[in-house]
Formats: structure tokens, C-alpha cells, sequence
């Protein structure tokens, strides 16, 4: 970003610089105009007009009153200096306002008003052309003043482009940086969970070879319940939180069957997002009070996460939601 700042100064003090040079080119004619005293005054509300659109206001863009100001001064200056021209005068730069304006409308359109700019830049044409005809408009600069609102054009436009790629570019690395926090602590907290669930899991198993499979009905709920914990955490990842663990476990406990299937549906989701998600995805299974609830999570579609629920007393779905 600095160094598009840069160029944008880089650019802006250009502009004005060229805009002092033809205001110095009309400072050099004005024995070719019949009221110099005139003639002044507009030159320097020229370059008053010049350094406001060109320094003051943050941003690329100018108020759009400050724009229409300067097409308002842009309409009514060739009128005034046609007028003012001595037609027997031979001073080279008396028409320096055809160009000199037209960096005014490039300044206008570089910060953000290429309409008003290339507007002005007809009225400017037009105004020649009724002054003298169009044989004028090669002699009077009307090339060059099509060059520099164009330039203008362009040159806003490449602004414009690269501040929006570069705060693209910021925004996208934020999102990654979050998105990679998120999996770091959703990584810890399966990790952590797994620990846990073996420890807990220790006991049983050494119960089962102990009695070599013989374990009472409450043992054996518990050694299902157990697996079935340590089965999400293996293949649910990125869909297991603390609230989703939980309600999973009533729901077995009420003899609904769940299942957990992360598939990679999760990986770009930042940590606000992903526990909206698997918040929605607690309450459906909450919602589930027999038969089974699949929760999925599939890569490369336009939805994060589908839930399935199928009960014995209803022929279709009793949920069926993808988030």
C-alpha cells in the first residue's frame, strides 16, 4: 500500500506541475488578449482549482460538488478567452486554456469522475469549434487535451485496480490467517478430546481383556458410547466442538445413531463462521429423537455442511438441511 501511495503522489505532483506550465504559457500571452487583468484571474482560479482537486481530500476519490465545480469553471473559461482573444494577435499560447483544462479534467477523472472529465472535454471541443471553426481544433491543442483527460482516464483506473487488489490481497491474507487459527485450535481441542476419550477408554479395554468380552449390559453401552466418541473425533475433525460432542452423546444415549463425516467442507471457514455452523448443526441433532442423523461435510460444494435425519415412524426425512 505504501508504495502505491507513492506513485499516487508521485503522479498527483506530475499533474500540477504540468498544470503550472501552461498556466505559465497563458502568463506569456496575455498581450494577445484584450483584458489581461481578466485573463489573470482565471489563471489563477486555473491553478486554485488544480491544487484543491489535486491535494485536498483523502482518498482517490473527490466530492462530487468539487468535480461539477470544475466543470462549471472548465464550460465557462473557453467562452471567456475567446472572447478576450485579439484575432490580429499572433502570440503562440493564446489558446493554452484548451490543454491546460483538459489537465484539470484529467486531475477530475483521475479521482474518480472519468464522466464529468470526458464531458468537459466535448464542451472544451465544441466551445473551439464554434470560435473558429473546426480547422482550430489541431492549432488550438485539442489533441493534447484529449491525451490528457485519456491519461487521466487511465492512470485513475490503474490507481483504483491496484488499491482494490492490494486491499483484496490484505483481506485474503486476514482470512487465511484466521481460517488457520481456527483449524490450529480446532486441531488442539481434537487432540485434546482424543487424550481424554483413551483415558477414559483405558479402563474398559483393560476390562474387556480381562473378561475376555464378557462385559454386563451397562459396560457394554458405555465401551459402544466410548467408541462411538472416539469415532467422531477420528472422523468428524473439523465438525467436533464441545457443543456438538455433547449433544451427539445425548442423542446416543437416547438411542438415535449419529454419524460425523468431515470431508474437508470446513477448511476455509474462519472460527466466527465455523461455530455459527456447528452451532445450527448441535441443535439438529438435538432436534433428532430416533433413528439417524448424518452430519457431512463435503469439499468442493456451494454448501459447508448437510444434515440428514431419518426416523422409523415417518417415511421421508425428518431433517433434511444444508448450511
Amino acid at each position: 500500500m505504501d508504495s502505491l501511495m507513492v506513485s499516487r503522489v508521485t503522479i498527483s505532483v506530475v499533474i500540477f506541475l504540468y498544470s503550472c506550465y501552461h498556466a505559465w504559457l497563458g502568463l506569456s500571452s496575455l498581450n494577445a488578449y484584450s483584458m489581461p487583468s481578466l485573463a489573470i484571474g482565471f489563471i489563477v482560479a486555473y491553478l486554485v482549482f488544480s491544487l484543491i482537486s489535486i491535494s485536498f481530500y483523502a482518498g482517490l476519490r473527490i466530492p462530487t460538488w468539487l468535480a461539477l465545480t470544475n466543470l462549471a469553471f472548465v464550460m465557462a473559461t473557453p467562452w471567456i478567452f475567446t472572447q478576450m482573444i485579439i484575432v490580429n494577435e499572433t502570440a503562440s499560447y493564446s489558446t493554452w486554456f484548451v490543454v491546460g483544462l483538459a489537465t484539470l479534467l484529467g486531475i477530475t477523472s483521475f479521482r474518480g469522475h472519468v464522466i464529468i472529465g470526458w464531458l468537459g472535454f466535448f464542451a472544451i471541443a465544441s466551445q473551439v469549434i464554434i470560435w473558429g471553426g473546426i480547422g482550430t481544433l489541431l492549432n488550438a491543442g485539442i489533441v493534447g487535451a484529449l491525451l490528457m483527460v485519456f491519461a487521466g482516464h487511465a492512470s485513475g483506473y490503474a490507481i483504483r485496480t491496484a488499491d482494490r487488489q492490494a486491499a483484496e490481497s490484505i483481506e485474503s491474507q486476514r482470512a487465511f490467517e484466521v481460517g488457520a487459527a481456527g483449524r490450529t485450535a480446532a486441531r488442539k481441542f481434537r487432540q485434546e478430546r482424543i487424550q481424554q476419550t483413551l483415558q477414559k477408554a483405558e479402563p474398559i479395554l483393560t476390562e474387556i481383556v480381562e473378561t475376555q468380552g464378557h462385559l454386563d449390559s451397562d459396560r457394554s453401552e458405555s465401551a459402544r458410547l466410548l467408541e462411538a466418541e472416539l469415532r467422531d473425533l477420528i472422523r468428524g475433525r473439523g465438525l467436533i466442538n464441545e457443543r456438538v460432542s455433547e449433544a451427539a452423546k445425548k442423542a446416543r444415549a437416547r438411542g438415535v445413531k449419529v454419524e460425523l463425516l468431515d470431508e474437508g467442507g470446513l477448511e476455509e471457514v474462519d472460527e466466527v463462521q465455523r461455530a455459527e455452523i456447528l452451532e445450527k448443526v448441535a441443535k439438529a441433532i438435538d432436534a433428532a429423537v430416533d433413528g439417524k442423523i448424518t452430519i457431512r461435510s463435503p469439499q468442493g460444494e456451494s454448501w459447508k455442511v448437510s444434515i440428514a435425519a431419518m426416523s422409523p415412524s415417518r417415511e421421508e426425512m425428518s431433517i433434511w438441511e444444508r448450511i
